[in-house]
């Protein structure tokens, strides 16, 4: 259960700053394309979080 808890957190927070991150390049004008790699941050990060948790529990039986 450690891991798990541990791997979410660590999920939380990669959302969050890649939010941040979002935010900043938003309101500074940035460039289409980084706005549109952090977008796609956001969707891959949860997945290979889930896909982390998931493979744990298949090892750990």
């Amino acid at each position: 259960m450690e891991w798990k808890r541990l791997l979410a957190r660590l999920a939380l927070v990669l959302i969050g700053l890649l939010l941040l991150l979002l935010l900043f390049f938003a309101f500074t004008g940035a460039p289409q394309e980084y706005m549109l790699a952090i977008l796609f941050g956001m969707m891959v990060v949860p997945s290979v979080i889930y896909i982390f948790i998931w493979f744990a529990g298949l090892t750990k039986k």
